[in-house]
Parts: structure tokens; C-alpha cells; sequence
């Protein structure tokens, strides 16, 4: 059961799409029930149903308010993008713990192209944030490897065996890059340890989104993002 439910303002009204329908019925809401919603820009709604239809609905607002995005820093991903399934595994975990930016990579290893997937990703990202109460949906993009250091924050850092622990003092922005299943080409890791930080997380070789959840997970609670 979602925790928010996504709507479009138009007016004093909020305008639901065929899969938030599908979700108010699923729930078993009905019409003039009232529910949260957001619309993924920072902003809280109560709404009144007022119509639910076969593929779009309908609410009438009741209360809206903005909720400002306190945090100080921010948290950026950069994704391989590798296979389906576990690169949408990847995206959800990486809502739920508070990334604001997610940079879907093609790397040398990692030619898949998601480019005509925007939709789906979004419709992840929305029921994600939907389910943890998340008012301000993450940014997407799709880069290349080589325009990685245009999108870098201060504290950039990329997952390598042999890289430093993972750094206990943080000041500003971080970034995480993450390889594909088949790893960095020798090019690649040339300019990423000419450029970032390599870290490494443990003895143990892990697949790509899991050794991105465990960096992804312990720089959020540094960085007070869950």
C-alpha cells in the first residue's frame, strides 16, 4: 500500500495517470475518500477524490503546502547501465535512501542504453518515493563515461579492491561510481584514479548493485539522508 500517492496539479485540482488509478483501486479508495499526495516537485497534497475512472482520476484539492529539502549536502549515484533488473533493484534501494541524483553510466562494459526507458525508470522512482514519503523525486540523466567529471561533486568516489577504507570525516557533496558486472576497462580506471577516490568495501566481491548499496547505504547515514 503506497504511503503517497502522485498526482498533476491542474487548478485546484490533482490529476491521477492509468498507474496511479490502478493503485487507488488497488487500495479499495473510493470516491470523496481523502489521501496525501505529492507531486514528486516538493509539494504536499490533501485531496478529495471526486472521480475515479478506467484510466485517469481525479481530486480536488483540499490543503497544499511546500516541503522544503533541508539537507545540506547532496548524494549522487553513478549507475552502470547494466542489466534490467538488477539496475531497477538498484534505482528503488537508491530512493529509499535519499540519493537526489542518479547518472545511469554507459562505461566500456556497460553498453546498454536506457535512453528510450525514461518512463519506466520514472514510474520506479515515483512508487519508490511513494512508498518511504519522499516529497522531492530524484533527478535522472543518462551520460557517457567520459562526461562523468561534469557532473562529479566534491567528494567523488568510485569502488575499487584497491582502494583506502571508507572515509569517516565527510565535508560537501558526495558521489559513488559503481561498475559494471564486467568491471572498469584499463582505460577507464587510468582516469578514474587520476581524478577520484577509490574506496573498497571488504575482502568479499559483490554484484555491482550490492556493493552500491552497501556505499550508498553508509554514506546516507553520514550524511543524514534516511
Amino acid at each position: 500500500m503506497p504511503n503517497l500517492f502522485f498526482g498533476i496539479k491542474e487548478d485546484n485540482n490533482l490529476i491521477f495517470d492509468e498507474h496511479e488509478t490502478v493503485h487507488i483501486k488497488t487500495v479499495r479508495k473510493k470516491e470523496n475518500d481523502i489521501i496525501e499526495c505529492t507531486d514528486g516537485k516538493g509539494y504536499y497534497y490533501k485531496v478529495k477524490i471526486t472521480q475515479i475512472g478506467k484510466k485517469k482520476s481525479f481530486g480536488e484539492i483540499l490543503e497544499s503546502k511546500y516541503i522544503e529539502n533541508n539537507e545540506k549536502t547532496f548524494l549522487s549515484l553513478f549507475a552502470p547501465a547494466s542489466r534490467w533488473e538488477r539496475l531497477r533493484w538498484l534505482i528503488e534501494k537508491s530512493v529509499e535512501l535519499g540519493v537526489d541524483n542518479i547518472y545511469i553510466t554507459k562505461t566500456a562494459f556497460s553498453n546498454r542504453d536506457y535512453k528510450d526507458k525514461v518512463e519506466k525508470i520514472n514510474m520506479v522512482i515515483r512508487d519508490s518515493a511513494k512508498q518511504c514519503v519522499r516529497f522531492h523525486f530524484p533527478n535522472v540523466d543518462f551520460i557517457t563515461f567520459k562526461n562523468i567529471k561534469n557532473y562529479a561533486t566534491k567528494n567523488t568516489y568510485f569502488l575499487d579492491f584497491n582502494g583506502q577504507k571508507l572515509p569517516a570525516n565527510i565535508d560537501g557533496d558526495v558521489s559513488i561510481i559503481v561498475g559494471p558486472e564486467g568491471g572498469f576497462s584499463k582505460e577507464e580506471l587510468d582516469f578514474l584514479f587520476s581524478n577520484f577516490n577509490a574506496i573498497r568495501l571488504g575482502n568479499k566481491i559483490l554484484r555491482f548493485e550490492t556493493a552500491a548499496f552497501v556505499a550508498l547505504s553508509y554514506f546516507a547515514i553520514v550524511l543524514n539522508k534516511i
